[in-house]
């Protein structure tokens, strides 16, 4: 694209094409058909009005209706930047096996992503999906244009800061996985008493085409597809990316007999430790024993601490949905005493508030029944530790879902207002900011287009390229850094500075660092590798000021 957002010289690539499947099944290699002569029009799917506490149907959303580009569009030619309520846009499929039919694994070819988005859509066990209503447009193709003065102060940290324009989401598909693989650098997998299990088979992914239908898959979906047993070449869809894995001479990662969590499920315990009770439709994974960075800065003596929005305290008390969310208790128990009426307002309140899957070592019972627990804190912890000074060596911060900028229920501004919100307190505190190193990053893309090349690692990525600012007084000023990384990277980051050891046999803090190919400086020549984020600072000399 031009600074201007329109279509630059290289446009075409990203036509979108009408696509099929060879054979009629579920496939990687698409076979393209004619470019659309204009986008569908972008939906409202997953779009949570914070003003009523209710979740809008799946419609073309009446902003968009004018929309005729073939590929790419600006949003805010149509929706205005801001943090009001009601300027959320629509929340595109980033699902598994989507993901990895929109990109192929590599994204050599751009022309996919509407047709999987609108065929497939958020699959079958999503309430109110259907073949005949995917309820997704192409809100997926939107981008912010920052030359035209979107997301101002992100401009501002990149500009003076250091800015990697190659860093990517560890796994396709979306926010469970991406957030489990930011602590372990790894797949969560079903285990009952610690040992592989099977999921009862309504989890277990099916992508394979529903009979009459041009994509839309078999098995998946909020309620259902979660699990894939990435070992086992006669699963459907697995066969197709071991024979993708098995062209590149990738090892897929998947242990033997061992089912993997590819998408989202709610976490197998509450924030205060007591475990969380699943349902038909409230699904929950299991315990996981799999090694953890919480547990490793622990045993190398590193403090640390996770902080999530939301997670307990005043936190949710003082949010501004907390009123709402005890209107909704009262509408619910109408009969209800106060005290029944507090806890269900706290439950109601944490649902809005509270990522969950932002808080990722709540999934690990040495964690939570450890002393460690109290290492998992909420925001006002972080915001005290700053003031008086006992904040850890290590700190993950995670923003409440209104701040998170996770489209549908959040805005980029206001993600952006958090995290110019968290480096003020840093700024007014110059000691303090004189010896970090804030990592400026999403969990994942959201679903959204990106023409970035991807490398493919194992079984369950890498994904698209997502953002990464270091900000800090040694990040090289202004710097683009080409380096390839993913979330491992800020592991490999913390075990660098911190002397530790990888995680794992198996996670991907463990593969080496890129060596430079003079042919694409995007795509390393000793691939698979992962960097470790130290090609965004400069640590020779005195920090600059």
């Amino acid at each position: 694209m031009k600074t201007d957002g329109s279509p630059g010289p290289s446009y075409a690539r990203a036509l979108q094409r009408h696509q099929r499947n060879r054979d009629g099944q579920w496939s990687l290699d698409l076979v393209g058909g004619a470019p659309y002569a204009r986008l569908p029009q972008p939906s409202t799917a997953g779009v949570f009005n914070a003003k009523t506490l209710e979740q809008m149907e799946p419609d073309p959303d009446p902003r968009f209706a004018s929309i005729h580009a073939p590929g790419p569009f600006q949003i805010t030619r149509h929706a205005s930047y801001g943090t009001d309520f009601g300027l959320e846009t629509g929340d595109p499929v980033n699902r598994f096996f989507q993901m990895w039919q929109q990109n192929g694994g590599s994204n050599d070819d751009l022309s996919r992503y509407t047709w999987v988005a609108t065929t497939a859509g958020r699959g079958p066990d999503t309430p109110g999906i259907t073949p005949e209503h995917i309820g997704q447009g192409a809100e997926l193709m939107g981008f912010l244009n920052m030359a035209e003065g979107d997301a101002p102060y992100f401009r501002e940290l990149a500009d003076r800061y250091a800015l990697s324009d190659n860093y990517h989401q560890s796994i396709q598909g979306g926010t469970t996985a991406n957030f489990l693989a930011l602590a372990t650098g790894d797949v969560a997998r079903y285990e009952l008493d610690g040992h592989p299990a099977t999921p009862p088979l309504r989890q277990i992914d099916d992508p394979s085409p529903q009979h009459g239908t041009e994509n839309f898959y078999t098995r998946d979906g909020g309620r259902g597809g979660a699990y894939a047993r990435c070992d086992d070449a006669s699963a459907p869809g697995v066969a197709t990316i071991l024979r993708h894995l098995a062209r590149l001479k990738r090892d897929p990662n998947c242990a033997p007999g061992t089912y993997y969590l590819l998408n989202n499920q709610e976490p197998p315990f509450l924030p205060d430790g007591t475990a969380d009770i699943g349902t038909a439709t409230h699904l929950v994974y299991p315990p996981q024993t799999i090694p953890e960075i919480g547990t490793a800065l622990s045993a190398g003596g590193v403090s640390w601490a996770w902080y999530t929005g939301g997670r307990d305290g005043t936190d949710l008390t003082a949010d501004p949905l907390y009123a709402g969310a005890a209107r909704l208790a009262r509408e619910r128990l109408p009969d209800a005493d106060e005290a029944t009426l507090a806890a269900a307002t706290a439950t109601i309140a944490r649902e809005m508030v509270y990522n969950n899957s932002g808080d990722p070592l709540v999934s690990f019972p040495r964690v939570v029944r450890g002393p460690d627990r109290a290492k998992l804190l909420n925001l006002d912890a972080f915001h005290a530790a700053i003031a008086d000074g006992s904040l850890p060596a290590v700190s993950f911060v995670v923003p409440k879902n209104i701040d998170s900028g996770h489209p549908g229920y959040s805005v980029s501004a206001r993600y952006e207002a958090f995290v110019k919100d968290l480096i003020g307190r840093f700024e007014a505190n110059p000691a303090l900011f004189a010896s970090t190193a804030i990592l400026v990053t999403t969990d994942e893309g959201g679903g959204y287009f990106d023409s970035g090349w991807i490398q493919t690692l194992d079984f369950f990525g890498d994904g698209p390229r997502i953002p990464m600012i270091a900000v800090s007084p040694y990040a090289r000023h202004g710097h683009v850094d080409h380096t390839y990384q993913d979330h491992a990277s800020v592991l490999k980051f913390i075990e660098y500075n911190w002397n530790l050891a990888p995680l794992s046999d198996r996670s991907r803090d463990r593969l080496p660092n890129p060596r430079a190919s003079r042919q694409d400086p995007y795509r390393p020549a000793n691939s698979p590798a992962i960097g470790d984020l130290t090609t965004l600072f400069d640590f020779s000399g005195a920090p600059a000021r």
